[in-house]
């Protein structure tokens, strides 16, 4: 008996000695299904953000050729409303009979035929 109680008290000894961690079951902080759910609404967001900052830089490059555009019809349309300027100008029947005696031409009151618009 003696033995008995000498190996009773010798496991004693040992499970003191080396005593196995005590695993604790804790909650962690996210479960695998909510990181899974979190990385893909980060991934969405992300982007949603590189389709809206795209979508700005789109707006931003039609809005500047249209300015561009408009410059240039503004230009040309000066250049339009010059000319009918001068044309007005060249067009003065005053101006004409002057250029006409010039070359030679005669003015005869009988051969004018008015035309209206």
């Amino acid at each position: 008996m003696s033995n008995l109680a000498y190996q009773v008290h010798k496991q004693q000894i040992q499970t003191q000695s080396n005593p196995r961690p005590i695993e604790q079951h804790g909650r962690k902080l996210f479960t695998k299904g909510e990181v899974v759910l979190w990385g893909m609404m980060g991934i969405v967001l992300v982007a949603g953000l590189v389709w809206l900052i795209s979508l700005y830089a789109s707006v931003y490059q039609a809005t500047a050729k249209i300015e561009t555009i408009q410059r240039e019809i503004s230009s040309e349309s000066k250049i339009v409303e010059d000319y009918h300027l001068q044309v007005t100008e060249l067009s003065n029947p005053e101006r004409i009979m002057k250029i006409a005696k010039q070359q030679g031409f005669i003015f005869d009151d009988k051969n004018v035929k008015v035309v209206q618009d």
